[in-house]
């Protein structure tokens, strides 16, 4: 069923000639006199909305996003060995670095048959596994969450703020007294319909539609096997290292080209343009303009609340005013030392109870003063300190100096008794005393004869 259409026209019809029949009553009529007498605003502006979507970083999104579609279904990967010394029966394979582990390692070999045939203990085997966290899988990763990121911030900001419109606002004030009675009217009107945006609004829901789709697709890469093989891998930062797999493999580099895109591309990728013109007012329409107040008034003066008996309940409050200078501001004020009396002086000062510049500027000194004297302080007391340390470490040294002394007495007394006790165990036989005298000189050459003799015994 279609959609009936309002019956403005009529409706438009009928306040005119309301208008002209009230025109012709003197009492409205002197309301009306009044009202223009008083303080008048009026103003009624004219505001075209337009926006504009970038489609080309929706473009560059695709293609990058399809390359990395391609990537994550079939993502390149490394094989990686691990070796591990284990008992023979426990291998499952062995390779030539097996056999050469095993040749340079003979103690892990039990035993070698008449046939040349090698038993060992244990042997080198080698774990071979699939290693996806590559350097360009994780730049892939890191760039799917880039992506969303990206994609987010447009999507939303373009989801709040995409709707424009075309609108006209009134804006009516007027402030009049009338039998002592002061009437202020403020009325906003405003007429507002969907933006056409210049033609181009197919094209702008072809484009958000394009972005949503997008931010699906990277939602859904975020939770794929991919990313799981991916779980606790490290994510890169750029720069990034242009690896052979980034400059050769199509699809690894035009994800390279995306992270390049999305570094440089610094807007939102919507553009708002708005024009605004003002009405201009006509005899007829200020009319009808008073008119719209006088009904205001009139409308207010027939429903006033004190009249009403069926009235909401009264709520009452209290409001106690604070003192904001202090009783000796009240008692010195003579209109020219406050000190909010001076412009200059209320952009650095809140209240009249707040420091001054001189005084924040005096404190400031004292503060800087005062850690000054604590630095001097601290530099004196630190050579005290510093000779009171060495005078401790020098009776320490002096206590351990009388320590060794004392060991070293205690042990020379205690060998002196050793060598005393053996004296007396064997007692030493004294050489019988020759009638003749020999010579120094002969003595000597005796010796050396028969050190000679010994030396050339022990060589036989």
């Amino acid at each position: 069923m279609a959609e009936q259409e309002f019956p403005f026209s009529a409706a438009i019809a009928a306040q005119q000639q309301q208008e002209k029949a009230l025109a012709s009553v003197p009492a409205f009529a002197a309301v009306k006199e009044a009202l223009k007498e008083g303080e008048t605003f009026v103003r009624q502006t004219r505001r075209n909305e337009n926006k504009a979507f970038d489609g080309s970083f929706i473009e560059e999104l695709e293609k990058g996003v399809d390359a990395v579609a391609r990537i994550i279904a079939n993502p390149r990967s490394f094989i990686k060995e691990q070796a591990e010394l284990v008992e023979a029966g426990l291998a499952k394979k062995i390779n030539a670095l097996s056999v050469q582990h095993l040749a340079s390692h003979s103690q892990f070999v039990r035993s070698i048959d008449a046939k040349g045939n090698v038993t060992p203990d244990k042997i080198l085997t080698i774990h071979s596994e699939m290693d996806a966290q590559i350097y360009e899988n994780r730049f892939v990763m890191t760039l799917i969450h880039k992506c969303i990121t990206f994609i987010q911030a447009r999507y939303w900001y373009i989801k709040e703020h995409a709707e424009t419109h075309d609108s006209d606002l009134l804006l009516v004030h007027n402030k009049v007294t009338i039998d002592g009675v002061t009437y202020e009217v403020d009325t906003r009107i405003k007429a507002s319909t969907p933006s056409e945006d210049k033609g181009d609004s197919a094209i702008n829901a072809n484009i958000l539609e394009r972005l949503t789709r997008l931010r699906e697709r990277c939602s859904w890469y975020l939770r794929s096997p991919f990313m799981e093989e991916m779980k606790g891998a490290k994510e890169v930062t750029s720069p990034i290292h242009m690896t052979n797999m980034l400059v050769k493999n199509p699809d690894y580099h035009a994800a390279y080209e995306l992270w390049e895109f999305l570094d440089a591309y610094d807007e939102l990728g919507i553009s708002y343009e708005v024009d605004e013109t003002n009405q201009s007012f006509d005899a007829s329409y200020h009319d009808a303009i008073y008119n719209l107040a006088t009904m205001s008034v009139l409308t207010l003066s027939s429903h006033l609340v004190k009249n009403n008996k069926a009235a909401l309940p009264t709520k009452t409050r209290t409001i106690k005013p604070k003192v904001v200078f202090t009783l000796d501001d009240e008692t010195f004020d003579d209109g020219k030392f406050l000190y909010d009396a001076y412009p200059e002086a209320k952009k650095s000062r809140k209240n009249p109870l707040a420091l001054t510049p001189e005084e924040a500027k005096a404190d400031s000194e004292a503060l800087l003063q005062h850690m000054k004297e604590q630095r001097d302080a601290k530099k004196r007391l630190t050579p005290r300190i510093v000779e009171e340390k060495d005078k401790r470490a020098l009776e320490a040294a002096r206590r351990r100096v009388k320590a060794a002394e004392k060991l070293y007495a205690e042990f020379a007394a205690k060998q002196a008794k050793e060598e005393a006790a053996n004296a007396k165990a064997k007692p030493v036989k004294a050489a019988p005393k020759s009638s003749r005298r020999v010579d120094t000189k002969d003595e000597k050459s005796a010796i050396l004869a028969s050190a000679k003799a010994d030396k050339a015994r022990r060589g036989r």
